[in-house]
């Protein structure tokens, strides 16, 4: 892990021209002085030309000549003929090996459908179609694993709770914060150690990444191995950004923030009322955060609902002065109450009119649905 001050660099795997040029015209006003972009010569023969690709890359990518590396990019169709049979399952193995994320891209732009077919689990993470949402997200994504380095630089010890035996005075680990646990693990770094046994419940995805940070919480987090530490960032980067900030049930997006608080999401994006919720934003400091798309805790919108004495986020609303305000509609029937997300059309959902049975949604993820009728036209691919 590093802590300097150096540009960190984001590594391209592309083996069109024209495309290189497209995300590195979208990028470089991005990158700013924290970021490089190097591309990886795949027009090139390689220096290694026997053995595994990903013995071949590693050896590669451990050149001094590519810095300190954050983020591997690749597209999931390389068919470069210097690098004959080079895939990006390769590319990632390295990774795996280098202790770094990678994160993959298509050239073909996917309908919501097709997007649900991507079982969440290989360690990767997705990047958008458009060249220019995919150079946001890549900076995003390596910033994210950056402040991710620094709340590990010292990881906080877990909080212990004081008991008395025999008169001696004894700390224990507090069992109500799931002490030991992966979801205790990140709920303690990004500050809300309460919600360490919902952050478990995500576990069922991605096992690369619950494995590795199970080794971690296990054992002693203060005192990892630099590899180790490398490959802790990676997996609780992954964790977060391609489960627990995808699926709602913990943290929420805009959308299903205004579903889950049943204010209209017109409504929601106004200042006055976001205002009434701020307190319970996802923090922009925090790993991941993008101010365009902001994010809110759910159990501290919780909280500020309870403390306002309301039934919901619109009765509390309305207590405060914001009366002409409308309740969120099901996007499938607009007369009904929303209270849930779609996965596949990213908009708010009544509990009569989806379908949560997705045997790979989350468990902590309970707000995630999909309207009954895409269900039922995925369900042999999407199990249930």
């Amino acid at each position: 892990m590093s802590t300097s001050g150096s540009k960190r660099t984001i590594v391209l795997f592309e083996d069109r021209a024209e495309r290189i040029r497209e995300l590195s015209d979208a990028i470089k006003p991005l990158l700013g002085s924290k970021f490089t972009l190097k591309v990886f010569p795949l027009d090139q023969e390689p220096a290694i030309k026997t053995g595994p690709y990903e013995d071949r890359l590693f050896k590669a990518l451990s050149d001094e000549s590519y810095g300190d590396v954050v983020l591997l990019v690749t597209d999931r169709d390389l068919s470069t003929q210097k690098w004959g049979g080079l895939s990006e399952a390769a590319v990632t193995r390295a990774a795996e090996k280098l202790g770094l994320p990678v994160a993959c891209y298509r050239q073909a732009r996917q309908n919501p459908e097709e997007r649900l077919k991507r079982i969440p689990g290989n360690g990767q993470l997705e990047l958008p179609y458009s060249a220019e949402a995919r150079a946001k997200r890549i900076i995003t994504i390596s910033k994210g694993f950056v402040e991710m380095e620094k709340l590990l630089q010292p990881l906080p010890a877990p909080e212990a709770k004081t008991t008395t035996k025999g008169g001696k005075k004894s700390k224990e680990p507090s069992v109500g914060d799931g002490a030991g646990t992966p979801g205790s693990l990140i709920a303690r770094i990004l500050g809300q150690p309460d919600v360490g046994p919902h952050f478990d419940l995500f576990a069922c995805g991605d096992q690369r990444a619950i494995m590795e940070v199970m080794k971690a919480s296990k054992g002693n987090p203060t005192k990892l191995t630099p590899t180790q530490g490398k490959r802790l960032v990676v997996a609780l980067g992954v964790w977060l950004a391609d489960l627990v900030m995808e699926y709602p049930g913990l943290l929420l997006n805009e959308v299903a923030a205004a579903s889950y608080l049943d204010v209209h999401p017109e409504d929601f994006a106004k200042p006055k009322v976001k205002g009434i919720f701020a307190s319970a934003s996802y923090s922009p400091s925090l790993p991941f955060a993008d101010e365009e798309e902001p994010m809110w805790w759910r159990h501290r919108l919780d909280d500020l609902v309870n403390e306002g004495q309301a039934v919901s986020g619109l009765d509390l609303c309305k207590s405060k002065g914001l009366r002409k305000l409308r309740f969120c509609p099901c996007s499938v029937k607009p007369t009904l109450h929303a209270g849930f997300y779609c996965m596949a059309s990213r908009q708010p959902l009544s509990e009569e009119q989806s379908s949560g049975r997705v045997s790979w949604f989350p468990i902590g993820a309970d707000l995630a649905r999909l309207t009954a009728r895409t269900h039922r036209a995925l369900a042999p691919w999407i199990g249930s």
